[in-house]
């Protein structure tokens, strides 16, 4: 959600392509009216008080409007726009200006290739400038694209300027509102995960869709959907009212900005297929990893048929710490279900010889802080590979937890099992990966063996082996499996 704000504060430069950058405009020079046409038309604009260039017009022919005679019409314009040492280009069809209220219109294909901290593209129809009210708007469709996002929609308006109010001056500039039916998709890699407590990063796009309207404040970095929300990430729901979404800049990454927090109102439902909760609104932290959700009353029911319902319920880290409580608007008591399972079955009885438990990694802190820190390094390593072929849901709990979120009983089980799946598979060692780890006698001799030709118990053993010798003191050595008693036939 992070790049929804990142990607539509990019679409508010327009104003260095529209507007004078925030500079006092030069009062505008008579225009000389062409009698009739003129071709390959270049018009430079000049910063008053600087004397740089700030912006040029080109057309291939402008020519006076029939009813307007101080209205110029162009064809195949372009506007060259100069914003703190990068370039902004609009490119249209057809364009008009109005030269005594500077008022313009961009016609047919319009495209705006803008620079901020990285490439966004405009497009629309059509587009009007508007000098005296300070915005750019259209009413037909608009798309807005980068690397990361791709943010579509009906009717555009952005401020470039402040505007008068009620009071005086409503400083709106920055100000960016999409009208309806947006549609915003963060692609693979760009984003946060909005939909869990945890702060994990994910690869999986996150789709944002709703009826009514985009608002962003690139000031107040805060983008906020209206009407029949629906926020989709992998098997991870969110539908509500209205979504308002805040970040804030990175320290020391200029252009850059990270999630800060998420409030979901009206009719709240999020579903990960394992949980449904329900409430009248949800507020999701970053920084403590947490979800509170408000209703009367709020609920959470479990797959397994677990139900808790109270007016406030409080969830932080991974959900393995809950507060509940009573709240004015529901000051009922706090309401559980809770069935109890006998896990002897799935106990470490039923664990295949060399299997991964949780109750083996003897400090789960520190093995995440390892896996996510080299993990993300460009030296090879055993923990790079192991994280190379761990599945993104997983890095992102792994991720979460070395970033001190708390790991609780259900995310280390997702954990080992995913571990557990790797291990019943040949391919974990890389000698360039395994350089300098020393490798016990028993693992030497299976790495003799033919990858293909191995099955799934000699894989499982040696990368185990492997993962004692790569992580020493925090993954417990296996215990070799006891001989099965020999049956006696009876003579």
């Amino acid at each position: 959600m992070t790049s929804v704000v990142r990607s539509l504060a990019a679409a508010l430069v327009l104003g260095g392509v529209l507007a004078s950058g925030g500079e006092p405009p030069r009062e505008a020079p008579k225009v000389k009216m062409p009698a009739e046409e003129t071709r390959k038309v270049k018009v430079p604009i000049y910063n008053p008080a600087s004397g740089d260039l700030e912006w040029v017009l080109l057309a291939a022919k402008v020519v006076p409007s029939p009813g307007n005679p101080r209205v110029l019409l162009g064809t195949d314009v372009q506007i060259i726009g100069y914003r703190k040492g990068r370039t902004q280009t609009a490119t249209a069809r057809k364009g008009s200006v109005d030269t005594e209220t500077r008022a313009a219109m961009l016609e047919g294909d319009v495209v705006l290739d803008l620079q901020d901290e990285q490439p966004t593209r405009v497009q629309a129809d059509n587009l009007t400038w508007d000098k005296r009210n300070g915005t750019a708007w259209t009413k037909g469709p608009v798309r807005i694209t980068r690397s990361d996002a791709a943010i579509t929609g009906l009717g555009l308006r952005l401020w470039v300027t402040s505007v008068e109010g009620e009071g005086g001056k409503a400083e709106r500039t920055g100000q960016l509102v999409i009208e309806r039916q947006v549609r915003t998709e963060l692609l693979s890699g760009a984003n946060t995960s909005l939909l869990q407590a945890t702060a994990s990063e994910t690869k999986e796009p996150l789709l944002v869709t709703c009826d009514g309207s985009l608002t962003l404040s690139r000031s107040e970095l805060l983008a906020t959907f209206r009407e029949r929300v629906r926020a989709t990430q992998g098997a991870q729901t969110l539908t509500c009212d209205v979504l308002a979404v805040k970040a804030r800049p990175v320290p020391g990454e200029k252009g850059k900005t990270a999630l800060e927090s998420a409030q979901a109102t009206g009719n709240v439902r999020l579903d990960d297929t394992r949980t449904v909760a329900t409430a009248e609104s949800a507020e999701w932290q970053r920084e403590e990893g947490s979800m509170k959700l408000l209703g009367r009353p709020a609920e959470i029911r479990w797959d397994n048929g677990n139900r808790i319902t109270a007016g406030l319920i409080h969830r932080m880290g991974d959900g393995a710490e809950t507060v509940c409580s009573a709240t004015p608007d529901y000051p009922r008591d706090v309401y559980l279900l809770a069935y109890t399972v006998d896990r002897g079955a799935h106990g470490r009885e039923a664990r295949l010889p060399y299997q991964l438990g949780a109750e083996h990694v003897a400090d789960w802190p520190a093995f995440c802080a390892t896996l996510a820190r080299q993990g993300a390094a460009a030296a090879p390593s055993p923990a790079k590979r192991l994280w190379e072929l761990l599945p993104e849901g997983t890095r992102g709990i792994l991720r979460g937890a070395a970033q001190g979120n708390v790991l609780g009983d259900r995310r280390k089980a997702e954990a080992v099992a995913a571990l557990n799946e790797m291990l019943k598979k040949p391919g974990f060692y890389r000698e360039a990966d395994f350089k300098g780890v020393p490798l016990p006698p028993e693992a030497a001799e299976l790495l003799k063996l033919d990858p293909k030709a191995m099955d799934e118990a000699q894989a499982r053993k040696l990368n185990r082996l492997l993962l004692e010798a790569a992580f020493p003191g925090q993954i417990a050595k296996a215990q070799e499996p006891k001989p099965q008693a020999r049956e006696e036939k009876p003579k």
